[in-house]
């Protein structure tokens, strides 16, 4: 294992597409303090579950290739289910900073779930990955595992951060094919980081009981095993987001990261 990162002089690099890295970020802020933080929305490409895999993996090398030549990056964390999955291994060969990305929790759910029934959410790359598909059709010799491939429920949960209106009907009509089932999921992945940010508004139309898992624990858990944290030193913070396109929207995710004390908003051009 390569040695712990020293938390004084910590910056961690979140990648997603969108908004929903900003869940995986609330995790690690919550619980680990003085860390630098920085966060790049490649708002020029969401969603990033509809891109193939080629794309993705050349577009990641291409930011962090980048993004490294002008910080000293002590770990990234790749915050989008669909980008780990296409990625992470492959990414690993190129750069020798630690990277974590967030993956299906399929093992967790096994330990959660009672009536053997498992439902799992994610964007048709996700879903499509081949290692996803070998675990999937592994567990299906002992449990049930429905799927639900949601390219509309990234783009809801994305509108609901930036303020806009959620109608439930909208997402009940997603989980249409599953109010048909016999048994319900007692259990539920959330195999994007999206998905966490209307949590919510899916427990609404589903029955009651439902468990919800999503990677911030696998995260949390990695992240424990690089950085060696001691709440007693101190840095100045320098928080930092980056943007690939300005849009409608740019002044509402600027004010989203400056509550979240993100004070540098600026354009990443690639």
């Amino acid at each position: 294992m390569k040695n712990k990162i020293l938390i004084s002089k910590t910056t961690i690099f979140i990648f997603d597409s969108g908004l929903g890295g900003i869940t995986i970020f609330n995790y690690i802020k919550n619980i680990f303090l003085n860390i630098n933080f920085i966060y790049l929305l490649d708002n020029k490409y969401f969603p990033y579950g509809n891109k193939s895999k080629s794309f993705i993996l050349k577009r990641l090398i291409k930011i962090l290739n980048k993004i490294s030549l002008n910080h000293n990056i002590s770990l990234v964390i790749i915050a989008c289910n669909t980008a780990s999955v296409s990625s992470l291994p492959q990414l690993k060969k190129y750069f020798n900073f630690p990277i974590i990305g967030v993956t299906p929790v399929f093992d967790l759910a096994i330990k959660k779930t009672k009536n053997k029934v498992i439902g799992f959410l994610a964007t048709n790359t996700t879903i499509q990955n081949y290692k996803v598909q070998n675990k999937i059709n592994l567990l299906r010799k002992k449990y049930t595992i429905e799927i639900i491939s949601s390219f509309k429920l990234v783009l809801l949960a994305e509108y609901k951060l930036l303020g806009y209106k959620i109608i439930l009907n909208e997402i009940k009509k997603i989980f249409f094919s599953w109010y048909k089932l016999k048994i319900f999921p007692d259990t539920v992945i959330l195999g994007c980081t999206h998905f966490p940010l209307i949590k919510k508004e899916i427990q609404n139309v589903f029955p009651k009981k439902i468990k919800f898992l999503d990677a911030k624990y696998f995260v949390i858990h990695k992240f424990k095993k690089i950085v060696k944290y001691n709440k007693n030193l101190l840095s100045k913070k320098k928080n930092i987001v980056y943007y690939t396109k300005i849009d409608k929207n740019i002044n509402k995710i600027r004010n989203i990261f400056l509550k979240m004390n993100f004070h540098i908003f600026k354009k990443f051009n690639t």
